[in-house]
């Protein structure tokens, strides 16, 4: 099976979790950036603010060709208790993915909030499947059980539906 993996992070530990996931799976890893430049502050009130909206951001790579892999995994970490702008923009990014299976997971430091129920959706109305969703506190980024079990929720049962 062929997996790819699509994430944004912006302190480590949305990619730390990607990376254990290409390990586990073999998959591909692409890493989202957004484009435009903020001071620190800016940026956090920013993000926020268009996070809440479900908004989307400008984003590198801007076209994303999944049509030769069998699953998507998108990952993202929580601002303001839903994905981040970038995220979105990556899913709306993603090109031949139309009945694939795709499963969604982000990194928080509080409470992931509405992170699960906004994956299925932009990733439903892409015409994707979503097949499973999980979470990871930043203190059990480096939790190798608490890896292991997201991991499994991921890429379990990952047979065609």
């Amino acid at each position: 099976m062929k997996i790819c993996i699509i994430y944004h992070s912006e302190t480590g530990n949305t990619r730390h979790v990607a990376q254990h996931l290409a390990a586990a799976c073999g998959g591909k890893l692409i890493d989202i950036t957004e484009t435009a430049t903020y001071t620190r502050l800016t940026r956090f009130l920013v993000w926020c603010k268009k996070a809440r909206g479900e908004e989307k951001t400008t984003i590198e790579p801007a076209s994303i060709d999944v049509s030769g892999y069998d699953q998507v995994i998108f990952g993202s970490p929580v601002w303001a208790f839903k994905p981040t702008p970038a995220i979105h923009a990556a899913i709306d990014a993603v090109k031949g993915c139309e009945g694939m299976r795709a499963t969604a997971f982000c990194t928080h430091g509080g409470r992931p909030g509405q992170t699960a129920e906004v994956f299925q959706k932009w990733i439903e109305t892409r015409g994707m499947k979503c097949v499973g969703n999980a979470t990871i506190h930043q203190d059990d980024v480096e939790n190798e059980k608490k890896t292991k079990e997201l991991i499994s929720i991921l890429i379990k049962d990952s047979n065609p539906v």
